[in-house]
């Protein structure tokens, strides 16, 4: 390697990471480590959310055909792992149990029962909807105070260097200088993707509840015909 591609590759961002000391380099493994797992789970998200608004674009078409439960859980007979599937039946084994006690029509005074075990159903799936989006709230709240204490690390390394040697000249202040800058940046990098996965997966989580709460209205109106 020539000179000029060694000083190039020393004053990459690769170089000053491991020209960096322990200290910084901690940090900025912390924050790779959180910005790869939030990465991860924005891309697994938006997996998840797309099979389920599938889903409930299946379920919204075979109710409109549907006059009865029997006819709607046919439509699932190929994919029961389904939030919507889960929905008729929850609901399904409701209305049977409360049959075999009462032969006949449901009675207007059971629907109120109905609808709570439609709610539940509902909470119980936005929790697994939500699973691990936490994390990438607290990425985005904590990434940029642990890239704040790299930087203030750093600040402070170049203060130790211009009181050991006496002197303010770059070459001393620069390389502290260097592991506070990065690490302001890679938590700024961390913290930002955090931010807007967050927000776009709680609307589109959001959008899906409100879908299941309409979901929820088909079926009441399905059992009170």
């Amino acid at each position: 390697m020539d000179i000029s591609s060694a000083n190039m590759y020393t004053g990459g961002l690769l170089g000053l990471i491991y020209a960096a000391g322990p200290m910084a380099k901690a940090v900025i493994g912390i924050l790779v480590f959180f910005s790869i797992v939030s990465w991860t789970i924005i891309f697994v998200k938006m997996r998840q959310f797309s099979r389920t608004e599938e889903q409930a674009d299946r379920f919204f078409r075979a109710i409109k055909d549907a006059d009865s439960f029997k006819r709607l859980a046919s439509a699932y007979r190929d994919s029961s792992d389904n939030a919507f599937y889960r929905l008729v039946l929850a609901c399904y084994k409701e209305v049977t149990s409360r049959q075999k006690e009462n032969p006949g029509p449901i009675k207007p005074e059971a629907i109120p029962a109905i609808e709570n075990i439609l709610k539940i159903t509902i909470a119980e799936e936005s929790v697994k909807l939500e699973r691990r989006l936490t994390f990438l709230a607290t990425t985005a709240n904590t990434a940029p105070f642990i890239g704040l204490f790299g930087t203030v690390w750093g600040i402070m390394g170049s203060f130790r260097e211009i009181g050991a040697r006496g002197t303010t000249s770059l070459a001393v202040v620069a390389p502290g200088i260097s592991e506070a800058l990065i690490a302001t940046a890679i938590g700024l990098a961390t913290a930002i993707p955090a931010v807007l996965g967050y927000n776009y997966c709680l609307g589109r989580l959001r959008r899906l509840t409100t879908r299941m709460d309409n979901a929820a209205m088909y079926l009441i109106n399905i059992i009170e015909k």
